[in-house]
């Protein structure tokens, strides 16, 4: 830091004598209150330091003045070369039984963190007298810190851009005036702020301070551990960002004359541990299995350490350090902690001993150790040298992971991920000049999305990548804020710490919002939220019944979900009665007397349900409002009786409160405001719809968590990704032009890549890998039918703050790329991993090989977007190995256009939901062939060897089976399959053959060879409509003997059900899907068919919007000859418009080979889909005249609008470049007519 005495600043005495101590001192410190001249730390706390040595005088310093000392006179020394963008938010925030304490972080590590351990320690139960007499002072200073936070109207996390080094902007005149009364305080002041000015002397600074301050360094000076200046009238808090090391020395210095210090840094050690194990770790908790870790030899340091198997044959090794608080209050804050070289080596020999050990446990493949380092803010020397290969090490200091296990997802797994990564690259040559620790590092990589090297640099020898060291401070705000934790008040008066509720959630307009979840509450065994405005707090506190799992979960639902609405009744009400009294205000939702509703019993028909009773004290500022115990069956219905009826009760408990008598008029107010917040049923909180067969509460029940595709991972995968995909001789940073040679690349990555699964596959247990693989893909599907059976409220509720259908749609992304990969995954492990002597497939190893998995699509993607023309043919190829392809087409006609179909099918999932309500028999299933036509069953019969009523039959009783395993996942035998088919299902042996045969994947020697029959592409994951598909061979077979294993996934067995009858029978499949010429004769015929009725139903529905219309005009009709066809539909206003519509009805494109298909078939182009129509188009517009003698009128070119009308949503109406304009191309409804 710096040297008080040093020569660069030897022309301070003289310059600052003339000036007025207080006047100087209370401007200068003003500064350091200022966010934007955060960066400008040290140069301002030296100054600050100079003015209280030597300002003598009586003149005022102007903002001028200030600029030239900071920038001219400091500017130009070593001083201003060691300023470092700022690392964190300039406002932190210190919790206590007391309230809210806002810090001013300045340049210190973690000051708020390390103020708040001391805190907490000190109040801790079974902490001396000693100990707590030590509170009220802190807490002084602190009120203080808050109190100039206060007046400068500074939020919470607050931070501001501030430039390190160069030019300091000192604020205008007003705004220094405005700091500097900031940071200054009068008797009257600390009056109005509890404060006494004895509790504030231990933070004084003195005359004896003065004597020693010149010859001393920043960073432990005796001003900062006295940053108050007293003068006559007034103190001046000369070090605003002091308050927390003050405080720390404070406590350490008094503990160690009371010989408290050695009991204290024990607690404070335990406390710490605590936080560790409880918070750091959390993400472990249920999931890891804790190990005991060998003894320790030798003279070890104060330490806490854990050892868990975090994953298959994965370790992690935390070990905690402590310091020694003696050393630290004789050294300071700023000095670092070096051990012995006894117990250093001790140390060294243990985390070696540690690592041995799981080295050689069964089925070791990594660890790493984590070292962690505690204490009150200085940092570890730790001068370690020999380390175990293979084995990775990281430092991080306590408070940094403890944001860390804040983040969203799994964030402690990602680090240890981007550590090991970071050592890969580092054996591969790459060197990491990171100066700012471990933490730092991986801020790094998470800011730049994991991007490990940089693509403008080879993976190799002599490649250095510069980390700069404010890497950490993006993430400390982004984690900070959407955390908020603070503290609140209750009715009570006491303070509950309380955390932003929702910070998880999809929809980011929560992220922002006053709402939040009391820790406090929860750990007391109560649901508690509390909104905050600027009147103050107002609790919703939710009581459930004491009656098991089953029912909190539901009243966790309906809390967490009740405290959106209640912030919209909070924000209404007050605005009603805007001079309520200020403070806060308690709703308690009373459901201890409230009993689930009985199952054995039928649905209710009636509602009828005993009123809530509210019980009201205006005194205490708090509603009791309890519920009847038959209260939950008002959700048992698809109107909002029930959120209605609580919404009701808190509106009118807020009314009560604030208005202190509820009128006529109210009663008209809450009505008026629950049809704003409720509009209309389709608000949703809980949803108590029954399940009436056992698959499907089975498949409803959410104990399945999805799992989506790592990022980390994928993006991993793509490092060197190109290397050996092209001649050596080819220069990094080229590029490959043509159709032909970019075709030729991309299939040999995905070569590559596949090879490498295959590589990774033949390691691992087939069975292992199947159900692990599995298990991804019925969470999946369990998270898609959850969002489906939600939509209707997802849409009420958040529609209003943001775009629910792309919130909605990136959800669904997610889904289908895990998914696609997972399927990928088991077809290819199904064949390429052993079936005997394979290991077992761990968490990393799956998420490897779905990151290959989805690599190798994406490239085999770009290769058909290459071969249908939607992209460039140009790849660049990037020293790190990546690979760049213009992918413009994703963002203007792949994404509207499923962004368009997936909207449909959201809104119709949500006109869906009064039907989850509907009472059926569970013991009713209708007869197949009652429900398909007889056409179709024969071809179906012919297809596949057996009945559709067969087929069905069958499928049942699979899903039969898993019920009674009550497992989504079934593993069992060919033999038990076929056992059960006919004996349970009733199918003939030949008809049970059938079944297998036609709905199972058999494993086979090798992926890559199509069996007897199939081709190619019926391999290719990337193409949809494959014919060895888990979506349509969903039944897993290792062989076709008796013996040999068999799993499927109940959830993907009754999708692919659904999925294989519904495109067959609707002829959705093309017919080289099939192989029987019945289906595919069937197939061509209901195509026929349904085009026909297709175009049938365009022109009713374009008669009921008041057009006249005919169908299949003959051309001939109006003149032309019989080689242009027939118009499907002609439809006309008398005297007014014309509409030339062509009718397509047309498989829905899955993919970008179907995508770039099915736009090559409608480019207008010479003989192609759409060429007709554009002729006849363009033919009538030059004979315009030869309608007249259908419409009765002959148009003009302007009335004449020529459309391709299809019956789903197609890519065509999101390309420029056609003859049509894009709004008349797609479904009817798509443009206004």
């Amino acid at each position: 830091m710096v040297s008080l005495d040093s020569q660069e600043l030897s022309a301070f005495p003289e310059l600052l004598q003339p000036y007025d101590a207080e006047a100087t001192l209370a401007r200068i410190a003003g500064l350091l209150a200022c966010p934007t001249l955060q960066a400008n730390t040290i140069r301002i706390e030296t100054l600050v330091h100079l003015a209280v040595l030597h300002c003598r005088g009586t003149r005022r310093p102007t903002p001028t003045e200030l600029r030239k000392w900071l920038s001219r006179t400091l500017g130009g020394t070593q001083i201003a070369m060691l300023e470092d963008p700022a690392e964190d938010v300039f406002i932190t925030n210190v919790e206590a039984p007391q309230g809210n304490f806002r810090l001013f972080e300045g340049i210190w590590e973690a000051n708020a963190y390390f103020v708040q351990v001391v805190l907490e320690t000190l109040a801790s139960e079974g902490a001396p007298q000693a100990c707590k007499d030590l509170l009220p002072p802190a807490l002084a200073l602190l009120r203080i810190s808050e109190c100039i936070a206060e007046r400068l109207s500074l939020p919470r996390w607050r931070l501001a851009p501030s430039k390190p080094k160069g030019d300091v902007t000192v604020p205008r005149p007003t705004v220094v005036e405005t700091l500097a009364r900031a940071v200054t305080f009068t008797p009257a002041d600390l009056v109005a702020l509890g404060v006494t000015r004895e509790s504030l002397i231990p933070f004084v600074f003195r005359n004896e301070d003065r004597d020693g301050l010149a010859s001393q360094t920043t960073g432990h000076t005796s001003l900062e551990r006295r940053p108050l200046v007293s003068f006559a009238e007034r103190i001046v808090f000369a070090l605003p960002h002091c308050a927390s090391p003050a405080v720390r020395r404070f406590v350490l210095e008094s503990l160690h004359c009371s010989g408290h210090l050695r009991a204290f840094s024990s607690a404070m050690g335990r406390k710490q541990a605590r936080q560790l194990h409880r918070d750091a770790l959390r993400e472990f908790q249920g999931t890891a299995e804790p190990l005991e870790s060998p003894p320790a030899d030798g003279r070890m340091p104060s330490l806490h350490g854990w050892l868990i198997r975090y994953d298959l044959g994965r370790y992690l090794h935390v070990v905690l350090l402590h310091d020694n608080m003696s050393e630290l209050a004789e050294g300071g804050l700023s000095t670092f902690r070096e051990y012995p070289e006894e117990i250093r080596e001790s140390l060294e020999k243990y985390l070696s001993k540690v690592a041995e050990h799981c080295r050689e446990l069964p089925e070791f493949a990594r660890g790493v150790t984590l070292l962690v380092t505690g204490g009150l803010g200085r940092g570890f020397a730790l001068g370690l040298v020999d380390w175990p290969a293979g084995w990775h090490m990281a430092v991080v200091r306590l408070a940094d992971l403890l944001i860390m296990a804040d983040e969203l997802g799994e964030p402690v797994r990602r680090f240890i991920k981007c550590i090991e990564q970071r050592d890969w690259a580092e054996s591969k040559g790459v060197a990491f000049i990171n100066m700012n620790g471990d933490y730092n590092f991986y801020c790094h990589w998470r800011q730049l999305k994991c991007q490990l090297v940089p693509r403008e640099l080879p993976v190799a020898d002599g490649s250095g990548v510069v980390i700069a060291t404010d890497m950490v401070r993006p993430v400390r705000e982004e984690v900070r804020n959407l955390l908020d934790r603070h503290v609140a008040r209750t009715a009570s008066g006491a303070y509950s710490p309380v955390m932003r509720l929702g910070r998880d959630t999809y929809f980011t307009s929560m992220h922002k919002r006053p709402i939040y979840a009391s820790i406090g509450h929860l750990m007391a065994g109560t649901l508690g939220g509390v909104v905050e405005t600027r009147r103050g707090s107002s609790w919703l506190l939710v009581i459930p019944p004491e009656q098991g799992e089953l029912l909190h979960r539901v009243f966790y639902e309906l809390w967490s979900g009740f405290m959106n609405f209640h912030e919209r009744v909070v924000v209404d009400v007050e605005s009603r009665f805007p001079g309520a009294p200020r403070g806060p205000v308690e709703v308690q939702l009373d459901f201890s007397s409230v009993r689930a509703p009985d199952e054995s019993r039928t649905a209710p028909t009636s509602f009828n349900v005993t009123e809530p009773q509210l019980d009201v004290d205006l005194a205490a500022r708090t509603v009791r409002i309890a519920f009847p115990s038959d209260f939950l069956t008002l959700f048992e219905q698809a109107a909002n009786a029930g959120e209605r009826s609580i919404l009701r009760s808190i509106a009118h408990a807020l009314v009560s409160l604030h208005g202190g008598t509820s009128s006529a008029d109210d009663a008209q107010f809450i009505d008026a405001l629950l049809d704003r917040v409720l509009v209309g049923d389709a608000a949703r909180v809980l949803h108590m719809f029954r399940t009436h067969y056992p698959i499907e509460h089975l498949l409803s029940r959410r104990g399945q968590q999805p799992r989506f595709l790592s990022h980390e991972d994928f993006v991993f995968s793509k490092l060197q990704l190109w290397e050996g995909c092209i001649p050596p001789s080819t220069p990094a940073s080229s590029s490959i032009t043509g159709t032909e040679p970019c075709n030729s690349f991309l299939h040999k990555v995905v070569e590559k890549t596949w090879h490498a699964i295959r590589g990774i596959l033949r390691q691992l247990d087939r069975a292992a890998v199947i159900r692990e693989a599995l298990a991804v893909h019925e969470a999946v599907n369990n998270d898609r039918d959850h969002w489906r059976r939600t939509a209707q409220a997802v849409i009420a509720i958040y529609s209003s703050a943001e775009d629910v259908f792309s919130v909605a749609e990136a959800r669904e992304k997610d889904r289908n790329q895990i998914a696609l990969a997972a399927r990928t995954v088991l077809e290819m492990a199904l064949c390429e991993c052993p079936e005997a002597g394979g290991r077992r497939a761990s968490r990393h190893d799956m998420d490897e090989l779905f990151a290959k998995a989805a690599v190798m699509i994406e490239a085999a993607t770009d290769s058909d977007a290459v071969h249908g023309g939607l992209s460039d043919a140009r790849v660049f190829l990037h020293p790190n190995g990546e690979y760049e392809i213009d992918r413009s087409f994703q963002k203007t006609v792949i994404r509207p256009f499923v962004a368009g179909h997936f909207r449909e099918e959201f809104e119709d999932a949500a006109g869906e939901y009064p039907r989850l309500y509907r009472q059926r028999d569970p013991d009713h299933r209708a007869r197949a062939d009652n429900a398909f036509s007889r056409d179709f069953s024969m071809a179906f019969e012919a297809e596949y060897g057996l009945t559709t009523s067969e087929a069905i039959e069958g499928w049942a009783k699979l899903l039969d089976a898993a019920v009674e395993a009550d497992s989504v996942i079934v593993e069992t035998t060919v033999g038990a399959v076929r056992n059960r088919l006919v004996s349970v299902a009733n199918l003939s042996p030949r008809a049970a053959e059938s079944f297998m045969r036609a709905f199972s994947l058999y494993g086979r020697e090798s992926w890559e060879v199509p069996p007897a029959g199939f081709k190619t592409k019926d391999l290719h994951p990337w193409r949809y409509r494959r014919r060895l598909s888990v979506s349509t061979k969903p039944i897993l077979a290792f062989g076709a003997g008796d013996g040999d294993k068999v799993f499927y996934g109940a959830a993907t067995l009754r999708t692919s059900i659904g999925y294989l009858l519904s495109s067959s029978e609707e002829g959705r499949f093309p017919p080289e899907f099939f192989a029987s010429k019945e289906m595919k004769r069937y197939v061509g015929s209901v195509n026929d068919e349904r085009g026909r009725a297709f175009t049938l139903s365009v022109a009713e529905t374009i008669r009921g919007q008041g057009w006249l219309a005919r169908t299949e005009v003959q051309m001939t009709e109006l003149g032309a000859s019989a080689e242009f066809g027939d118009i499907d539909v002609l439809a006309w206003k008398p005297g007014s418009r014309v509409q030339l519509i062509e009718c397509k009805r047309l498989r829905l494109a899955r993919t970008v080979a179907e995508i770039a298909e099915i736009c090559g078939r409608f480019r207008g182009e010479a003989k192609d889909e759409l060429a007709k129509h554009v002729r006849r188009a363009e033919w009538i517009a030059r004979s315009p005249a030869c309608l007249s003698r259908i419409v009765g009128f002959t148009p003009s070119a302007r009335q004449i609008r020529t459309r391709l009308v299809t019956d789903t949503h197609v890519p065509m109406m999101y390309l420029r470049s056609l003859p049509l304009r894009p709004e008349n191309i797609g479904p009817l409804e798509h443009a206004a007519s």
